[in-house]
């Protein structure tokens, strides 16, 4: 046989077999397949989109086998229209959009509409050139041409001096576009100063004013405190007719003031008795021992006892006779004291007032005028007002100010004792009394350096009386106290024995 003929016939047998092999598997396909599966399917629908069909798709929870039917056709695009309105540079259009799944497209329908340009000149300056520039009013776009070049600039120069407090330096300002830079700085000079020293004096300060020649500027410094007045005392003799006094007068200012006011002595005249002459009238001359005052009475004649009548009567000599009346302001905390004359004369010689407390402390003060001052005492204050001639002249009641009771710290009480139990729960003992601590001592308090300071006595004995309440205080919580737990630890007793029968 030739090539041919072995190679048809190879061919031949080759397909014998491959039809043989597949009968065989298409038998055991098809046994394996009625007997392996029995399908449970489940459907689903989906739904038809814009472009894609719907249908119901089966399958099988066994073994996954998917199936579909009862196909329904796309639902098709629903769009939604838009026209866009043309620019300078873009034409307009009309766009569709899917409202359901956003697909779009265009439509041309007019061309653009180009720019609108407004023109602007920007001149040239020291630091920037100059251009025209191109401002479309439509859409905002720009563009320059037609530059030039910037200018350099023309300084003016000014010099700044230097002072006190500032630097000089020179200013620079350009002539065209103001710019200004600054350079050869100088330090600032400093202040010359000028003192000019202001003593101390009695009331006022001193101090020490510093003066600048350069600027005149100025500030006052090292202040000093007045050294207050140097009296010198000058004792002044009471005579019959004038007061006696004490006068200060300050070496260095001259300030005055007097105290230690003495009524007049008055005079002490001797009588002596001129007898009558034929030629001369006779009379009884009064002649003072102290100051040689002088005056006659009891004219008479020659011959006659009696008195004689003067061709001009002597005037009278007027005695002032003052009705005094007290008031008090509670206001400002005075007694004004007013003595007047039926004629209309004021009598505003000094007086004295005795202050009695409600401790029962006597200060008197001395005053001229017709004010009383009491704005520095405290509490219910009698007061007795009395003449230079010590006559008393009236008696009143004032209310001053508050008193001012320094905060006392209590004192803790001492730990009362508690009795112990009775050892016969029978007959309970009575709760012994709690030990009372013994009264503190109280130091003497240190006598005063100057006994002639007011209201001593009087800041005494509060301070003896706050401390006699503290101390009965004390006493009277101790006894509380005590009682208190006495009365507890007998009724434990008693439960005590009533909880044992």
């Amino acid at each position: 046989m030739t090539r041919t003929t072995k190679s048809t016939l190879v061919a031949l047998a080759l397909l014998a077999m491959l039809f043989l092999l597949t009968f065989v598997c298409m038998g055991l396909t098809s046994a394996s397949a009625a007997t392996e599966c029995q399908h449970e399917y489940t459907q689903t629908v989906i739904e038809p989109t814009c472009e894609l069909r719907g249908y119901i798709e089966y399958r099988c929870e066994l073994c996954g086998e998917i199936m579909q039917d009862n196909f329904t056709e796309p639902k098709g695009h629903d769009y939604k229209v838009q026209n866009v309105s043309a620019t300078c540079t873009n034409a307009s259009y009309t766009l569709y959009v899917c409202n359901d799944c956003g697909y779009s497209y265009t439509e041309s329908t007019s061309g653009a509409i180009g720019h609108d340009f407004r023109d602007v000149e920007v001149p040239a300056t020291c630091t920037h050139k100059g251009f025209t520039l191109h401002f479309c009013t439509v859409c905002g776009y720009e563009y320059a041409d037609n530059y030039v070049d910037e200018y350099k600039h023309n300084y003016e120069e000014e010099v700044i001096a230097p002072d006190c407090h500032n630097q000089g330096y020179t200013k620079h300002t350009c002539t065209i576009c103001n710019d200004v830079y600054f350079d050869n700085y100088i330090d600032a000079l400093g202040h010359d100063w000028e003192t000019s020293v202001v003593e101390p004096t009695c009331l006022g300060a001193g101090h020490t004013t510093y003066y600048c020649l350069t600027c005149g500027e100025s500030y006052i410094a090292d202040h000093t405190l007045p050294y207050g007045h140097t009296y010198t005392e000058t004792v002044n003799e009471a005579t019959c007719v004038s007061y006696g006094f004490t006068d200060h007068v300050c070496n260095d200012c001259g300030d005055r003031f007097v105290t230690d006011y003495v009524a007049p002595k008055g005079h002490k005249f001797l009588d002596i008795g001129v007898v009558a002459t034929p030629d001369s009238l006779g009379y009884t001359r009064h002649i003072c021992v102290n100051c040689n005052y002088s005056y006659l009475t009891d004219f008479v004649t020659s011959g006659d006892d009696g008195y004689i009548t003067p061709e001009q009567p002597m005037p009278e000599i007027h005695q002032h006779e003052y009705i005094w009346d007290v008031a008090d302001d509670a206001e400002t905390m005075s007694i004004y004291v007013i003595r007047v004359c039926e004629c209309g004369e004021l009598n505003n010689t000094y007086l004295t007032a005795y202050f009695t407390d409600e401790d029962g402390v006597v200060t008197e003060q001395m005053y001229i005028g017709n004010r009383i001052d009491y704005s520095e005492m405290y509490g219910v204050i009698n007061v007795r007002i009395c003449d230079e001639n010590g006559v008393e002249r009236g008696i009143l009641s004032v209310t001053a100010n508050e008193k001012i009771v320094e905060p006392i710290e209590p004192i803790e009480p001492t730990t009362p004792i508690i009795p112990d139990e009775p050892s016969d729960p029978e007959t309970p003992d009575e709760p012994s009394e709690p030990n009372v601590p013994d009264e503190p001592k109280q130091e003497e308090p240190n006598e005063p350096s100057n006994t002639d300071t007011p209201n001593t006595d009087m800041d005494n004995n509060d301070k003896a009386t706050n401390v006699t309440a503290i101390v009965l205080m004390v006493v009277f919580i101790v006894v509380v106290v005590g009682g208190i737990v006495g009365l507890i630890v007998y009724k434990k007793i008693k439960n005590k024995k009533n909880g044992g029968k």
